[in-house]
């Protein structure tokens, strides 16, 4: 018999009859499931029992099966041999029952015939597939591997591709199937899904009609395929989140906006030809969604360029705000030292100023008063000013040199610092200089003329 004459339910019952039990006769599959009504669970309890046989096919049944007698546990040798066998002489008195039953034992028996027959009537509504769950789920809690890491298993799955079909086929891609989903969406491109089956004949009929085939490279172009098989994590998680039940399944995948879109998905495959042509069909159908996320995509980088040139203009402005404010406080904080700077300057002249006249207050308190014309042993000293009439007074040849400097300094015209210049060739002489010295030691006549210079403070 054929698979192709089978519905789709039927076929998906066969596929799961097959993994359970491991028969590889479809013709012995299809017969356990035809004398259970196609009714898988009870299908594979029948085979899984080894002394059970399978149940007969009356003939108000919609399809006759004529097939081979399904393999079950070896024969149990006949109880008759072809051997003669000696007979035991039989004597004419009735025997005595030797096997007598205890009846301990018998009180014994009571309860667990009644149990026996207590579980055989609710054994039909037992959910056992319940309990095998719940046993599975315990046991990956106590006694779970070693977690794989779903790229190892992607790139495994990849190299058992190569060598079983070739590289002739789209390239793979390897990674993550979220990931693929990201990447799918950034560059605006389709995104081919292919699950596989490796014991299925027809994921193997269709790897080398269709996915190894030129026809199907040039469809998918530069979008993105991804595939993974069935027995892998990543695989197991593609299969539930697309609800697919039956391999080879091929699902295209396109984002309309920021949701994710399945535009095709093809799970039961028949002829190459028509099968490439639905293909075609659904990338024909998603280039409008493509164009839609192209566009959508050229005016979100229009609008961000347009906002990342405003950005950079609103930047380069507050930079040069930032810039004139900080020469302005700069200029400010210069302004603001330099009249600092002038302040200490002017408030030092002013207390110099007021020592200045104070020492001249105190020299004209403290001067001594001039000698008289008629006194012998006396110079009469002229000293001239810059800008002024000069001033005349006579001095003891005794006194200190200094008082030429302050007499000098009674007079409101004279600068708090000058020096002299008298004799020939002139000499300068200056206050500080002057130290111990009497008149007579620097002038030697009667009659002195001294010239008055100021001395600048910054030569000073």
């Amino acid at each position: 018999m054929e698979v192709g004459d089978l519905t789709e339910e039927q076929s998906n019952a066969l596929s799961r009859f097959r993994e359970f039990t491991h028969i590889d006769s479809v013709e012995i599959c299809r017969q356990y499931l035809a004398a259970h009504e196609w009714d898988v669970e009870r299908a594979i309890e029948t085979a899984l029992v080894s002394n059970s046989d399978l149940p007969l096919i009356t003939d108000n049944d919609s399809e006759r099966i004529t097939t081979d007698p399904i393999p079950s546990a070896p024969p149990m040798p006949s109880p008759f041999s072809h051997h003669s066998t000696p007979r035991r002489p039989v004597s004419d008195t009735i025997p005595t029952n030797q096997n007598t039953e205890n009846p301990i034992l018998r009180l014994l028996r009571l309860p667990l015939a009644f149990l026996y027959a207590f579980y055989l009537q609710i054994e039909p509504y037992i959910p056992w597939s319940f309990f095998r769950i719940l046993g599975s789920f315990i046991q990956s809690l106590l006694w779970s591997p070693a977690p794989t890491d779903p790229l190892v298993e992607i790139d495994d799955y990849c190299t058992y591709f190569d060598n079983q079909y070739g590289t002739g086929h789209p390239a793979f891609y390897r990674g993550k199937l979220s990931q693929a989903l990201r990447d799918a969406q950034r560059e605006v491109r389709l995104l081919f899904i292919y699950l596989h089956e490796k014991n299925s004949p027809l994921c193997d009929r269709f790897c080398r009609e269709v996915l190894c085939e030129d026809a199907l490279r040039t469809t998918i172009g530069d979008n993105i395929l991804w595939s993974a098989s069935r027995d892998t994590q990543e695989g197991a998680q593609a299969s539930r989140l697309l609800h697919t039940n039956s391999f080879p399944c091929v699902c295209i995948v396109a984002h309309h906006g920021s949701q994710q879109t399945v535009q095709l998905k093809l799970d039961r495959y028949t002829d190459a030809s028509e099968f490439l042509a639905e293909i075609i069909n659904g990338v024909q159908n998603a280039d409008q969604t493509l164009q839609y996320n192209r566009d959508r995509r050229d005016t979100r980088t229009s609008r961000d360029r347009l906002l990342e040139e405003q950005n950079a203009a609103y930047m380069d402005s507050m930079r040069a705000d930032q810039e004139k404010a900080e020469q302005r406080l700069q200029e400010e904080n210069e302004r603001r030292k330099l009249e600092e700077a002038q302040r200490r300057i002017q408030e030092e002249q002013e207390k110099k100023l007021r020592k200045f006249m104070e020492f001249r207050d105190r020299i004209k308190q403290s001067f001594p008063e001039e000698p008289s014309a008629t006194e012998s042993d006396t110079v009469q000293v002229s000293i001239r000013l810059p800008d002024t009439e000069p001033i005349r007074r006579r001095f003891r040849r005794s006194d200190p040199a200094k008082h030429l400097f302050e007499f000098a300094w009674t007079d409101s015209n004279v600068p708090d610092q000058f020096e002299l210049l008298w004799g020939y060739p002139r000499k300068r002489y200056q206050y500080e200089q002057m130290g111990d010295q009497c008149i007579s030691d620097v002038m030697t006549g009667s009659t002195e003329t001294c010239y008055l210079e100021k001395i600048d403070e910054e030569n000073n």
